[in-house]
């Protein structure tokens, strides 16, 4: 399920621009090499004096360009967003038809994030670690940058050129879910390029990734804008949590999940379920011992969920739309305990973390076997290999964890209408302009 850290790329081989390290801004150079390490050993455990030590410069003398460790994420933080806006929003300017727009800034914002790739992971992982006003400030950003492209999918929609049976707040969701995912698992060199990955997105997104041209418009009356009350959802995590050991894990997975693993103590841990630290050592070895824990459940969870819903599903096209609505029900349920295993896998340490990554692994394979049926049984298009249209599918669904509010106004099940509506189906209206992009612009046999 999860594409982390622990596979990203290095330094040298994430698009940073090192050629001319030596004529570039120091401040430019202390960004790429801090985010380089948030990266690797996370932001709680980089020290400046390591920072400084990458950089071949005295400890001292960092704090000529930044005045605090925090200071120098914020600083990455708030320079990746000032970019992708400033250059998204010069490219839509410059455009006027709607899809057009939307073609321009699935390309911009892809090229934009990964020519700075692990900055833009630093920003998404290590956030949380960031406190007032700079977070605030942070998320002022996010929440500017998430106004324009939502403007750019409303426009599109009063045109008539997107559909306007999904709202606008997740039409863009979606599209940034698929986007801000590839961060995760881009290997300059080794998959497609920017250009080739923008137009497989943008042909996905806009017309789907189902063969042949037919859609069912997707009129609910839920689907209105308004809020509800934390829907009561089956399985595991709605059972007592009696045992000590459970209690532990969802005290662990809270603080993991708002704090990060590294910044999180055994005492703060303790404290919660107001036990004395030492008798927490009754039921662990180790801290590692509870990441492990909600690691593995989570990822042996979804996968059981997805595999159970499948079992009696035949259709090519309803395993698909069963495996999507699985996948976001298993996710939302334990929602703090995927984004654990989402954010905090990489800080596994030796077989417990080939472990994980084999069992997510196992998982993504699951996914990729529903959607190579489809594809042999010709209701999925031929034109972009299985595995980007995984990629894209697991970006879709994984996203959800950040954003997804139990008291919003979509169901689990509501929300994954509209999402296996939108990997399927497209997000374009069903008009011979909408059409075209996917013998125009998709890539062949990619």
């Amino acid at each position: 399920m999860q594409i982390n850290r622990a596979h990203l790329p290095t330094l040298e081989t994430s698009g940073q621009p090192d050629p001319d390290q030596a004529d570039r801004p120091t401040s430019e150079r202390l960004f790429d090499i801090a985010a380089a390490l948030f990266c690797e050993k996370g932001y709680a455990t980089t020290t400046t004096r390591e920072i400084a030590a990458a950089a071949g410069i005295q400890q001292a003398s960092l704090y000529y360009h930044v005045a605090s460790k925090e200071d120098l994420l914020h600083q990455i933080s708030v320079s990746s967003l000032e970019q992708l806006f400033a250059n998204v929003q010069s490219a839509v300017s410059a455009v006027g038809d709607p899809l057009e727009r939307i073609e321009v800034l699935v390309r911009t914002h892809l090229g934009t994030i990964l020519r700075h790739q692990i900055r833009h992971v630093t920003m998404l992982n290590e956030l949380r670690a960031l406190s007032d006003p700079h977070r605030v400030a942070v998320m002022a950003l996010r929440k500017k940058y998430a106004i324009l492209v939502r403007s750019v999918i409303e426009d599109a929609q009063a045109a008539g050129a997107v559909r306007i049976d999904i709202p606008a707040r997740y039409l863009y969701l979606a599209l940034l879910n698929i986007l801000n995912w590839a961060v995760l698992w881009f290997r300059r060199g080794q998959t497609l390029s920017e250009d080739q990955l923008a137009r497989i997105f943008t042909s996905i997104y806009l017309t789907g990734a189902a063969a042949g041209s037919q859609r069912a418009p997707l009129a609910s009356p839920a689907l209105r804008m308004r809020r509800r009350k934390p829907p009561q959802v089956d399985g595991p995590a709605q059972h007592s949590r009696h045992s000590t050991f459970e209690r532990l894990l969802d005290a662990a997975a809270a603080l993991f999940s708002q704090k990060g693993y590294a910044a999180t103590s055994t005492r703060e841990i303790a404290g919660i379920l107001g036990i004395r630290k030492a008798s927490l050592y009754y039921h662990i070895e180790n801290k590692e011992d509870l990441l492990y824990a909600i690691c593995k459940s989570s990822l042996e969870q979804i996968r059981s969920d997805v595999a159970a819903g499948l079992e009696e599903v035949r259709d090519p096209l309803e395993r698909i739309r069963t495996l999507v609505r699985a996948h976001i029900k298993s996710l939302v349920r334990d929602q703090v305990a995927h984004s654990v295993a989402v954010g905090e896998m990489h800080a596994l340490s030796g077989a417990r973390l080939k472990e994980v990554i084999a069992l997510r692994d196992a998982y993504e394979e699951l996914v990729r076997t529903v959607l190579q049926d489809a594809r042999k049984a010709s209701v999925l298009r031929d034109d972009i290999a299985v595995k980007y249209l995984c990629l894209i599918l697991l970006g879709l669904l994984n996203r959800v964890e950040m954003w997804y509010r139990r008291d919003g106004a979509l169901s689990p099940d509501q929300l994954a209408r509209v999402f296996e509506a939108i990997f399927l189906t497209g997000a374009a209206a069903l008009t011979g302009a909408a059409a075209g992009i996917r013998t125009d612009r998709a890539t062949d046999s990619i």
